[in-house]
């Protein structure tokens, strides 16, 4: 088992690492969204496993002991009570999570402003049994994503080859904050891989379901693009997924505790430029530094796909989420993360150019036409009931 393990250790971190190159569009929306709703539950689920393993352990140790002192020739009396078996159990009843958040934007936007509205997270979950567990929850994250309100981009007429015009995206100041609202809802199963081995190896399965809308500079985020040379009229951010995750852990100590999350994720309809549904791997690594019973570091690197309706295929993401939680008392915290993501394959940020389909070019005639999305922010999140980063 400690030979699986190591293995399995090895393939999961070449997996991701793998992965990282040649991606598309990066969103640390989709970041921090996987990190709070399925990374960070799993996590918690692995932790109350193990932490009940340890205590399976000292018991059966102790129960040990104690039959060794009084260990005679006869043979165990009928009813003397054996060493307790492996059998641990996610937590039963309830928890919960209530934070509310302000953000920053990172990097040139170009914008005239830096900070983002607030936001709000609140998560709800519910031990059925030591194996199932439900788990649901609303998130909100803010972004400003680079390459909307600096340089200059070339302006077409729907229908004629080169260029009529160039706009300066700077002067024309257009605000493009964005906050991403996510649903998600999870059942999450405790498997228990090797039971009887003296080196178990607890394995959470969550199939789920993701809910994503968006008001991009304060209002909806319905917007005419150029897909292929054609205009059409479509939500940016808005889309339905489904997935079924597996959380493993890879590293568990008193100080540091790895996993790896893996999960196939598809659509649960197409639309706009969407012309295929097949499933996506998602894999997610996640890290984390214990300073002590209060304070935790967190490292998350992911490799996410991402089929929004201006998509024809689905793209895949590279971010990085990084970041603090401190414990106040056991119900109150704070938490500063910063979430980032840089395109890998595609070199223009932002609007690559706009096309007017017809003369006069008023602003309802405007169709721009989209290159990779690259976001950097920081936010301070404080928070009361059981926070998701913190091994309570």
């Amino acid at each position: 088992m400690t030979k699986l393990r190591s293995c399995i250790r090895v393939l999961c971190a070449l997996g991701l690492l793998s992965s990282i190159p040649g991606v598309a569009y990066a969103d640390p929306g989709d970041a921090y969204s996987l990190n709070q709703t399925l990374v960070q539950p799993a996590n918690s689920a692995i932790k109350d496993a193990l932490r009940a393993e340890k205590a399976a352990r000292a018991e059966k140790a102790a129960a040990a002991q104690s039959d060794g002192a009084q260990q005679t020739a006869q043979a165990r009396p009928v009813g003397e009570r054996e060493a307790p078996a492996y059998n641990p159990g996610l937590a039963k009843g309830w928890s919960y999570t209530l934070d509310a958040s302000s953000a920053w934007a990172l990097g040139n936007t170009g914008y005239k402003r830096n900070d983002m509205p607030g936001g709000l997270d609140a998560v709800a979950a519910y031990g059925f049994t030591k194996y199932l567990r439900a788990y649901a929850g609303y998130f909100q994250l803010q972004e400003y994503p680079l390459g909307f309100d600096t340089g200059k981009v070339p302006v077409y007429l729907q229908g004629l080859g080169p260029p009529i015009a160039f706009q300066d995206l700077h002067a024309e100041q257009t605000d493009v904050t964005t906050k991403d609202k996510f649903f998600v809802a999870l059942v999450q199963n405790l498997v228990i891989l090797g039971k009887n081995l003296p080196l178990p190896l607890p394995v959470i399965i969550s199939p789920g379901y993701v809910s994503r809308t968006a008001s991009v500079g304060g209002s909806g985020d319905v917007q005419m693009v150029e897909i292929n040379g054609f205009p059409q009229t479509v939500h940016l951010r808005t889309n339905q997924a489904k997935l079924i995750a597996f959380t493993l852990p890879l590293i568990s100590s008193p100080k540091i505790f790895l996993s790896y999350t893996a999960a196939p994720q598809w659509n649960v309809n197409t639309n706009g430029a969407n012309q295929t549904n097949h499933p996506q791997i998602l894999q997610i690594g996640y890290i984390e530094y214990r300073l002590n019973d209060r304070t935790t570091l967190f490292f998350q690197p992911s490799k996410a796909p991402s089929y929004l309706p201006p998509d024809p295929y689905p793209q895949h993401l590279a971010t990085i989420l990084y970041g603090v939680a401190h414990n106040f008392t056991k119900n109150t915290f704070v938490q500063g993360t910063i979430s980032t993501g840089t395109p890998t394959n595609l070199s223009v940020l932002g609007i690559k150019s706009v096309t007017c389909q017809q003369l006069p070019c008023a602003p309802s005639q405007v169709a721009p036409s989209l290159g990779g999305l690259k976001a950097t922010q920081v936010q301070l999140i404080f928070g009361i009931g059981s926070p998701t980063t913190l091994p309570l």
